[in-house]
């Protein structure tokens, strides 16, 4: 009992020192990729919007059971069962918004700017990029500084296949 007390008293403060330090932390976090391709920006823009070719650069359908797609949403169900879908929110002549859900998980933005920054050079750039709210959770908090080294490799590496099977053609 003599020790009980104090223990709880410092578990009490770490927990309070935790909750303050992610509090501290921001809201949402954004991670984003791109790639430069040596194709024209109308192709690159044509096949991002065409969700139903997502399977064949898209890491996040790796695992895809049951895809069904329409011009605005893709849908599918992982190898264990769990539904995911992407919805466009819209369309522009610079990119594409959406929404993607993933494994019965709070869904989260993402989308994709394609851009010739530069005249003089004969590569557009492809960014995608995913926006997540975080709740006030320590552990959602703390989450958002690594959400980057999650999630960044399979994007890059999507956007390497997205720029291989682009050149190839």
């Amino acid at each position: 009992m003599r020790l009980l007390k104090p223990a709880l008293l410092g578990l009490i403060g770490v927990s309070i020192v935790i909750l303050l330090i992610s509090a501290l932390l921001p809201d949402h976090v954004m991670t984003s990729k791109w790639v430069r391709v040596h194709a024209p920006k109308d192709k690159i823009l044509s096949e991002v919007k065409n969700l139903g070719h997502w399977k064949e650069w898209n890491g996040l359908l790796v695992d895809a059971r049951d895809i069904q797609s329409t011009d605005s949403m893709l849908s599918w169900n992982t190898s264990s069962g769990n539904p995911n879908s992407i919805t466009v929110k819209g369309i522009t002549p610079v990119g594409l918004s959406a929404e993607i859900k993933l494994n019965k998980a709070r869904a989260f933005s993402s989308g994709f700017s394609i851009e010739k920054r530069d005249p003089a050079v004969d590569s557009v750039q492809v960014v995608w990029y995913i926006v997540e709210d975080l709740k006030w959770y320590p552990w959602e908090k703390f989450y958002g500084i690594m959400a980057a080294d999650v999630k960044g490799p399979l994007m890059q590496q999507s956007l390497d296949k997205l720029k291989k099977i682009l050149e190839a053609e």
